[in-house]
């Protein structure tokens, strides 16, 4: 799994934890310019060997994503992976076959697999009338989505092998995959590209295009689907607006985006189905040295920003002074 993330800190624990039960077996995470102490929190996860953590600053004007994509190209864990797949820290691949593994949804001993690669289309969730930031985890808060039927559902994030032949990974997929140095062309056993209930796509093929999106007939929540928590609370989006989209630099965050995302009436808690297994492994990783402390002071970062921004002060917000006593607390009790 390789992401992109910047001031994400509260987020970041939930969202590793969350891969580690699917069956990932490595977390490859890429920042850029933080201003809060997600870098430190991803030290401290990478030490427990939860994650690999790259810093990857970027002068202002420098396109963002692709850039810190393509800097974890080289990391023997993303070239050399079996499968890669590229999500952000508000996307979560819920799998509804089987125990809603990874395995449930590619079968990871087929020599060869039957498929280069595999697109799964977005659910989108909004707001779900959440006003204010509360550190709990996200695919609990928010569960009212938009339908199959909706344009957001149609974007996809892919899944994939052979990395190291592609020239250029994406944020929804790669791209220019070497045939010749594969050694295997098109439509060979195994090289085909399908959505997420395995039917094969017809009209793309990974050579100079992105794939960003599937025609309506394709898309599909039926076997597995993206939960993709574009919004969270109200809060936490107010800190995008006005800001540049990280894809494109533009100015996307606007009350049109925040409307579309926050369209959905449709009640879905399939997230829910892991409650156990992740409420195991989040105790797990909060329980790593340093984690729970550098978690609760990048709550404490994400509450200043909040506040900041609408002009108040953070030491007036109680969640604030909650936050940084907690970390004193948690520093106080450690070994």
């Amino acid at each position: 799994m390789l992401a992109s993330m910047r001031n994400e800190g509260p987020f970041i624990v939930e969202w590793v934890a969350w891969y580690r039960m699917l069956g990932f077996t490595d977390v490859v995470i890429v920042t850029n310019n933080c201003t809060d102490r997600s870098p430190a929190l991803l030290d401290a996860l990478q030490a427990a060997g939860w994650v690999q953590h790259i810093r990857c600053d970027i002068p202002p004007g420098k396109p963002i994503t692709r850039t810190k994509l393509k800097a974890a190209v080289p990391e023997k864990s993303v070239r050399r992976a079996n499968w890669l797949m590229v999500c952000d820290v508000d996307e979560f691949l819920v799998i509804h076959r089987g125990k809603g593994l990874i395995g449930d949804l590619i079968d990871l001993s087929a020599n060869p697999p039957p498929f280069l690669g595999m697109s799964i289309n977005w659910k989108v969730f909004g707001s779900a009338g959440r006003a204010a930031f509360e550190d709990s985890p996200v695919h609990q808060q928010f569960v009212y989505a938009c339908p199959r039927r909706h344009l957001l559902s149609r974007f996809i994030k892919s899944i994939y092998r052979l990395p190291k032949y592609f020239g250029g990974i994406g944020e929804h997929s790669p791209r220019r995959f070497n045939f010749d140095r594969s050694g295997q062309s098109w439509g060979d056993p195994g090289m085909i590209w399908v959505n997420s209930a395995g039917r094969k796509l017809p009209r793309w093929s990974p050579r100079e295009s992105w794939l960003n999106g599937l025609s309506e007939n394709y898309v599909t929540h039926e076997v597995a689907q993206i939960n993709h928590y574009m919004l969270r609370s109200d809060e936490s989006f107010s800190l995008k607006r006005g800001t540049l989209s990280p894809v494109a630099l533009g100015n996307r965050y606007r009350q049109s985006y925040y409307d579309a995302a926050n369209a959905g009436g449709e009640l879905d808690a399939s997230a829910f189905r892991y409650a156990d297994a992740f409420a195991a492994i989040f105790a797990e990783a909060m329980a790593l040295p340093d984690v729970a402390r550098l978690h609760a002071l990048c709550c404490a970062d994400h509450v200043q920003a909040i506040v900041e921004k609408a002009g108040g002060r953070a030491g007036d917000d109680p969640r604030y002074q909650a936050f940084l006593a907690r970390a004193e607390a948690l520093a106080a009790a450690a070994p």
